[in-house]
């Protein structure tokens, strides 16, 4: 019997053929070799696929693929979960902006927790702004102007199609899934103290003082702050939109001729519904030194062209100065994503870096001052 969401390795061509047939791409032939190339992705088993058909398919059927499916952990079973989700719920959107990378199958199968996506293969006309590896080494970190360019319109893009979007009512995915209302942020606390506490355990003689007596005051602040300035947002439900939350430049995908199609955010494993400036922290001050964001005013210019877009595209009830200050919100909550990095185990040259963005980011920002000090 067919199955629809086999197990990573155990992709057949018989299976390929089915899922192709579905999707109206196959409608007489059969796949009958595949070609398989890792990506070397590090959370979840994705490899580009060549095909072969039997004799007799149109030679406009495409034969490259990229086919990304779950690794056996239970956080990559519900990355995929979600993201299958995601692609499903893009398919029945067909005014959605064109930013996401054509799906021809996904699915997950609840008994087994493993799931498909099915991508086309754009490698040929498309790249990376850039790769994971120069994004984390902060000295090929910045990328081309026009890829810059490209990246912050198509999330504006994006996020105006979804801000106040109906369809947030329904809650395909959550609503500000640590901050939404008391419950969840006081485990958001609870969780990130204990990280924090971890990591001082392990790390205690690398850490300067004022900055343990920053994160210190974070933690004590952190309360009021939710109740001044995140709660009320989430009781008006007024100025969310789609969150990809994960999105760095390396997840985004640029043609390779600037300006020639379109640009595409993937990896849509924990999208959710809150404040749109949140990924633009990821962009703009996660990864950057304060010479990279400043240098020819590079943060203030792309802050400014999301915000040209977002009105373009029809967001009028929202102000640059709310952005900035959801900027700056942002900020407050991923300044500890470093300490949750190096407290689930991430490289001490991956987390410390960047948490010293973050720090000098929050720094610069004046976000102290949404928290009392």
């Amino acid at each position: 019997m067919f199955n629809d969401v086999p197990a990573p390795g155990e992709v057949t061509p018989g299976w390929l053929t089915a899922v192709l047939r579905k999707a109206g791409l196959l409608p007489e032939g059969e796949v009958e070799e595949i070609k398989r190339e890792t990506t070397g992705a590090f959370n979840s088993h994705t490899n580009r696929l060549v095909l072969r058909y039997s004799p007799g398919v149109s030679p406009d059927v495409p034969t490259r693929f990229v086919l990304k499916q779950n690794t056996p952990v239970a956080w990559s079973r519900e990355a995929g979960r979600l993201e299958v989700k995601f692609y499903r719920l893009v398919a029945t959107l067909p005014d959605h902006p064109p930013v996401i990378i054509p799906c021809y199958g996904a699915a997950y199968d609840e008994q087994t927790g493993n799931s498909y996506v099915l991508l086309r293969d754009l490698t040929e006309t498309h790249r990376p702004p850039i790769t994971r590896d120069q994004q984390i080494n902060f000295v090929e970190g910045v990328p081309l102007p026009a890829y810059m360019e490209a990246v912050v319109t198509t999330l504006a893009e994006l996020q105006a199609y979804w801000w106040d979007n109906p369809l947030i009512k329904a809650a395909p995915f959550d609503v500000g899934y640590w901050s939404r209302d008391a419950e969840r942020f006081d485990l958001y606390l609870k969780h990130r103290q204990k990280s924090w506490q971890g990591l001082i355990a392990r790390e205690a003689d690398r850490f300067p003082a004022d900055l343990r007596e920053f994160y210190e005051k974070l933690f004590e602040r952190l309360p009021l702050f939710w109740e001044k300035y995140v709660a009320p947002r989430f009781r008006e439900s007024k100025n969310l939109t789609l969150m990809h939350g994960d999105s760095y430049f390396c997840n985004f995908l640029c043609p390779r001729v600037p300006g020639s199609g379109p640009t595409y955010l993937l990896d849509w494993q924990s999208p959710g519904f809150d404040p749109g400036a949140y990924d633009l922290v990821n962009l703009l001050a996660t990864f950057w030194t304060p010479d990279q964001r400043h240098e020819q005013q590079r943060e203030e210019k792309l802050l400014r062209l999301y915000y040209k877009v977002l009105q373009e595209r029809g967001v009028t009830n929202y102000s640059w100065d709310e952005l900035l200050t959801d900027y700056r919100l942002g900020l407050i909550f991923w300044v500890f994503m470093p300490v949750q990095d190096g407290f689930d185990g991430s490289a001490k040259d991956y987390w410390w870096p960047k948490m010293q963005c973050l720090v000098a980011a929050f720094q610069e920002w004046e976000c102290g001052q949404l928290l009392g000090f």
